[in-house]
């Protein structure tokens, strides 16, 4: 369209020779996972048919190594720092509780907002991570919605190893030093109310014992649930989050206040296919984005699905899904909507390395050759995500696509895909700019990988690690080069940082958690390097010269570039308000 701005009203009408568009996300999926991208011992059906009738995307980048930041960067198009959704140090990385107030800024713009804005009927299934969005009381917790999905079945927050477990309300943390002071100032205040007795001041002593009384319950709620004295100030007890977190809402209205995981990818697969069952007959096309728990810690699957992999508990979650998967689009099928709906399947970064079960299995992601994982900034195992697209007649069956893209990508090229009005056009009054392109041109065949058409070449691509940038990719149609800046701590002879279920490497605290290599960064081209065994000896002309070019860039970026203060740094934004937490009423 040629004009600057859309009206909604006269594009409605004209939306019904649009295809409809299937978003489908993973958890913590490595590229290692999946059949079509090298596993050949996890059986994944589904997303190999998919492979097989659409492009591979074998350089798909995730914005960042954890959910918040790289879904927000995945749903906006835009870095998560220009908004503050990004840790530094002292603070946490992602959103932390389902009742606070950070999250995503409704003047960011989104993926529902501009296909509803196009006239689609808009559906967001699954894991949101984004922020609820609670008013008093716990009512109106709109999430999705307030960023333009008509239609939500939604796990506000995520999955953690506290989904499981049986917690105890009424406990004493005796060793803390804090509870050890509060129940001295206790013993003190009952010496004095003695005293004020035995010297007949007993209206007094009374009022004391009421203070007493109220001060110890509070300290002691606040000591035993809370941890806003120590330096996770953001944490709850485990029996906080297993009752406030892992609730899962149909709109507002919450219909399970623990989530059950053995259920919970049928359910999640179940809400999608009936929302795409009714726009089977609609005269508007559909957007539903459909976001799985699995593969994210804890792994449980449905009893029918246990054992039925060769890699235990996290192999037959990674199955499971693949059955999630295969159910959209035996929907599809089974309505005849598949010729005329572009699927897109895509992990939100790579898997966790480190995640171990407390009986020893490995509960976390295979990222194949590429080095680190999850939490990992700048790391290719941890960004490197399986990808792909089908669009039946548009995007031609069985190939690759091998240049880098990015989540950042997906709404533009979407729009595109779609023959829809750009996010400027749909959004004007949005945040810009964006920082994906559309590299719609490259699937379609209307440009050439690597020459002057291709709209990606000479583009530079930032890693974060938080608000920190850790690396910068820089594609120049012949060459992929990567300079990494910051580096984990790794222990020994691996590319992580320990294990368990809880682990991640700290990356996110910026240099005090990373090697810094800023003045001698390491250099590699993923062109003929692609798993980082080789760095360029930085006393060659192309270290010199791509180098200094980057160093350039970074500079310009960080001067012109100004990020807000994270919002994960402010306590009041990201410690659980009682007053906002939503319950379910029997």
């Amino acid at each position: 369209m040629s004009t600057s701005q859309v009206n909604p009203e006269s594009f409605v009408a004209s939306t019904s020779s649009h295809p409809n568009v299937l978003i489908i996300i993973a958890d913590d999926l490595g590229i290692g996972d999946v059949g079509c991208f090298g596993n050949d011992t996890i059986n994944t059906p589904s997303i190999d048919r998919l492979c097989r009738e659409g492009t591979q995307l074998t350089q798909h980048l995730a914005a960042a190594t954890l959910c918040t930041p790289s879904r927000a960067a995945f749903m906006t198009a835009r870095y998560p720092p220009r908004y503050g959704l990004a840790g530094t140090q002292g603070t946490p990385p992602v959103l932390t509780h389902v009742a606070i107030l950070a999250g995503l800024p409704t003047s960011e713009p989104t993926i529902g907002k501009a296909f509803t804005r196009a006239g689609y009927s808009t559906h967001y299934a699954g894991k949101w991570h984004l922020g609820s969005r609670c008013g008093l009381l716990g009512r109106n917790c709109d999430g999705p919605i307030a960023h333009g999905f008509n239609s939500t079945f939604w796990l506000p927050y995520t999955l953690s190893e506290r989904t499981v477990g049986d917690y105890t309300f009424w406990q004493l943390p005796a060793d803390d030093l804090y509870t050890r002071a509060t129940l001295t100032t206790a013993g003190a205040l009952l010496l004095l109310v003695v005293s004020l007795r035995c010297l007949d001041f007993l209206h007094l002593a009374k009022i004391l014992v009421v203070v007493l009384v109220i001060f110890l319950m509070i300290a002691w709620f606040l000591l035993t649930h809370y941890r806003l004295h120590t330096p996770f100030w953001y944490r709850l007890s485990e029996w906080m989050d297993y009752n406030f977190n892992f609730i899962i809402m149909n709109g507002t209205s919450i219909i399970q206040q623990r989530v059950q995981l053995e259920t919970l990818n049928d359910d999640i697969v179940e809400a999608t296919v009936n929302f795409i069952r009714s726009q089977a007959n609609s005269s508007r096309p559909f957007l539903a984005v459909h976001s799985f728990g699995h593969v994210h810690t804890p792994v449980v699957s449905a009893p029918r699905n246990r054992g039925r992999s060769r890699h235990g508990r996290y192999g037959d979650t990674i199955e499971e899904m693949d059955d999630g998967v295969g159910a959209l689009l035996s929907a599809l099928d089974a309505l005849s909507l598949s010729d005329k709906t572009i699927v897109y399947f895509t992990s939100d970064h790579g898997g966790h390395l480190e995640a171990v079960g407390e009986d020893g299995q490995r509960t976390g992601g295979y990222n194949g050759l590429f080095k680190g994982g999850k939490s990992q900034g700048g790391m290719e195992g941890g960004i490197r995500v399986p990808a792909v697209i089908r669009y039946p007649r548009v995007v031609p069956p069985g190939t690759q696509l091998s240049i880098p893209t990015s989540l950042l990508d997906v709404l533009p090229t979407l729009l595109n895909l779609a023959g829809l009005p750009s996010v400027v056009q749909l959004l004007p009054d949005a945040a810009q700019p964006l920082d994906g392109m559309s590299f719609s041109a490259l699937l379609t065949g209307a440009a050439v990988p690597g020459s002057t058409s291709d709209p990606t070449r000479g583009r530079v691509l930032l890693h974060h690690s938080g608000v920190h940038i850790s690396a910068l990719r820089y594609y120049t149609g012949d060459h992929v080069y990567k300079m990494h800046i910051l580096w984990p701590h790794f222990h020994e002879g691996s590319y992580q940082c320990g294990w368990g279920d809880t682990l991640l490497c700290r990356t996110w605290h910026g240099p005090s958690q990373n090697l810094d290599l800023t003045d001698n960064p390491l250099l590699f081209d993923l062109t003929t390097d692609p798993y980082e065994d080789r760095p360029i000896p930085n006393t060659t002309r192309e270290y010199i010269e791509v180098v200094q070019y980057l160093k350039s860039y970074l500079r310009k970026w960080q001067a012109e570039v100004v990020y807000p203060p994270s919002q994960f740094g402010v306590k009041l934004l990201n410690v659980l308000l009682p007053w906002l937490q939503p319950v379910m009423l029997l």
